[in-house]
């Protein structure tokens, strides 16, 4: 499991994997008898806890470079204006 997991994740298919790891665990919640329900409710739950860190993770990733463009720019001239582009 481990390794298809690891090519999985080389392929950048991770977050796709995720998804569909959590709908399966949401449906074997569905068909199992009561004990079991439980067991898959709360792991479908982690799963879903684990993809929207992921989803925040990536926003902040996303902004990053853009911020520390805007900040590279307000130290450079020592001055911090409303709309900040590189002159």
């Amino acid at each position: 499991m481990w390794l298809f997991q690891s090519i999985i994740h080389i392929l950048q298919l991770g977050q796709v994997w995720r998804y569909v790891h959590a709908l399966y665990l949401g449906v074997q919640s569905r068909w199992q008898g009561e004990h079991e329900r439980r067991h898959f409710y709360w792991r479908m739950m982690f799963e879903s806890a684990d993809i929207n860190m992921l989803r925040l993770l990536e926003t902040f990733l996303k902004s990053a470079p853009q911020l520390v463009l805007q900040l590279s720019i307000m130290i450079n001239e020592n001055q911090i204006r409303p709309l900040q582009v590189p002159c």
